[in-house]
């Protein structure tokens, strides 16, 4: 009668619970049973942690959305569910000794109230829908014993030495402590929660429930375990769920889709892979975003690997190393083409050595290190150095001195500002280009240097056997401007600009071909 309860008892469950929250077998004929059971959490659940030995210190909290599933083992007697109760073992990774012994005893009471039924269902009911309630853990779960094993632990793997001679000297008698220097007020200085925690071992030796079990991973940190386990359980529900994506409208599971962080924008694989492959053959590997409008949330490198095929994810990884690299002043790269290494400089240093090919280089214009001999300037780069330098604050211009000389960099702004000044004031004779400036008179010139005659407007060389036809011409495009651009003095203002009217209605030249060609002073 009672193997025929036990085999429907287990049907039944194998048709409420799935693979990974229900296994059984059978071992001498007596039926051994798994439950793994998931507490659903309420929402902005959180677990809080700090080191018990500061009581001071503010606990730190943690936002959760799953804890670790608590692992009950049932073996079933012959004789169950008639008279006798399950045999069962209560495990957790979250959950102290104690709390776990309680909920022990809750489901010895449970079979008490419902002996000679089938209880199995009724106990992992009660452990996952009414375990927070219970232990009053409604909306929040401190792990503060575990955090502080943990650390006591870690110390003690740290410094076993110094662990073991605090240790002797609290087991040492009060004679021993007299004779080591240790008065009764020393060996007394324990802490509360030391005290609380010596008595609290004393009394689970004595009162221990064996069928409660915490086994928090040895030598784990708690807090790190928790948030590991909720990622991976949220990855593992949201590759079961069904989302649509964003770019292609088509509706897939989770498993085939991605999700941004923090935004939780979800696309689907097959568009964000394409989407981060011309991102990557772009070479924009530092703004690989999401897709949204306006989102500014990041693709990890972890996901560009899982995306893309190890040949572009190759490329990416080494586009991002030289971006990151570029950003970073201590490091400079080989000027060599074959090399191009990146090398590491100190800061004040003016020199690098390349580990590789062991060209040592400046690191400002990237020639063979030249000592304190400052650095050569190109002649294609004086106009941009000098425009820099003027306008740059003091501490930039005593970095530049520092690299170019401050000598160098007078003498070529000085060069620099004579040169721009005789661009934008003179003109260059057409015949041996010597430079040119006019002071007063017409736009007929006469080179200093060797004589030419030229046009100040458009410098054209001039007939010299009669310069001024070219002002006469009609057809010239300086026709009637031999004094284009005189400014008049004030005085003469009207002589000045009767002259021309003068001159064009009687001409000159041809009466004495030699008269404009000599250096006359016309006074009227």
């Amino acid at each position: 009668m009672d193997s025929e309860k036990q085999k429907d008892e287990i049907t039944a469950l194998e048709s409420i619970y799935n693979e990974e929250e229900f296994s059984y077998h059978k071992e001498e004929k007596l039926y051994e049973c798994t439950f793994k059971i998931f507490i659903n959490l309420p929402t902005e659940y959180h677990f809080t942690y700090c080191d018990s030995r500061n009581p001071e210190e503010p606990a730190e909290k943690v936002q959760i959305s799953h804890l670790p599933p608590l692992s009950l083992y049932v073996t079933l007697p012959e004789n169950y569910p008639s008279t006798t109760p399950p045999k069962f073992t209560l495990c957790s990774s979250w959950l102290c000794q104690p709390p776990l012994a309680k909920l022990c005893r809750k489901l010895d009471k449970l079979w008490e109230e419902n002996k000679g039924q089938e209880i199995l269902f009724v106990w992992i009911g009660f452990l996952q829908d009414e375990t927070l309630e219970f232990l009053n853990i409604e909306t929040c779960l401190s792990i503060n014993y575990l955090y502080t094993a943990y650390k006591i632990a870690l110390e003690k793997a740290q410094s076993p030495q110094k662990h073991k001679e605090e240790h002797d000297t609290k087991q040492l008698p009060s004679s021993e402590n007299s004779k080591h220097g240790v008065t009764k007020h020393t060996s007394n200085t324990c802490s509360k929660s030391e005290l609380q925690r010596e008595r609290y071992k004393e009394k689970k030796h004595r009162n221990i429930d064996k069928r409660a079990i915490s086994d928090c991973p040895f030598g784990k940190n708690p807090v790190q375990f928790l948030i590991d386990y909720n990622e991976k359980r949220n990855q593992i529900e949201f590759n079961k769920s069904l989302y649509t994506c964003k770019v292609c409208f088509t509706d897939k599971l989770g498993e085939h889709c991605m999700k941004f962080l923090p935004c939780s924008h979800i696309f689907c694989k097959d568009c964000i892979s394409g989407y981060m492959e011309v991102k990557i053959k772009d070479g924009s590997v530092q703004s690989i975003s999401c897709p949204e409008e306006k989102c500014t949330s990041e693709a990890t490198p972890g996901q560009v690997k899982d995306l893309v095929s190890p040949e572009m994810f190759a490329k990416y990884d080494s586009i991002l190393l030289n971006v990151t690299l570029d950003t970073m002043t201590d490091i400079v790269y080989c000027p060599r083409r074959h090399c191009q290494y990146p090398v590491s400089r100190e800061l004040n240093e003016q020199m690098a050595n390349c580990p590789v090919c062991q060209y040592a280089f400046c690191v400002y214009c990237k020639m063979v290190y030249h000592g304190i001999e400052p650095c050569k300037v190109n002649s294609a780069e004086k106009q941009q150095l000098v425009n820099e330098y003027q306008a740059a604050s003091d501490d930039k211009k005593l970095k530049m001195e520092q690299r170019y000389g401050k000598k160098q960099l007078q003498i070529l702004v000085e060069n620099t500002m004579s040169e721009n000044w005789i661009t934008s004031n003179s003109h260059h004779c057409p015949h041996c280009n010597a430079a040119i400036e006019k002071s007063d008179g017409c736009n007929k010139m006469t080179c200093w240097k060797c004589k030419t005659y030229f046009c100040w407007l458009c410098g054209r060389k001039l007939n010299p056997q009669a310069p001024y036809l070219h002002f006469r011409n009609p057809e010239s495009q300086c026709f009637n401007m031999l004094y284009h651009g005189l400014i008049p003095n004030e005085d003469d203002e009207e002589d000045d600009l009767d002259f021309p009217a003068i001159y064009l209605d009687y001409d000159l030249e041809d009466h004495n071909p030699d008269f404009f060609n000599n250096d006359f002073v016309i006074e009227y």
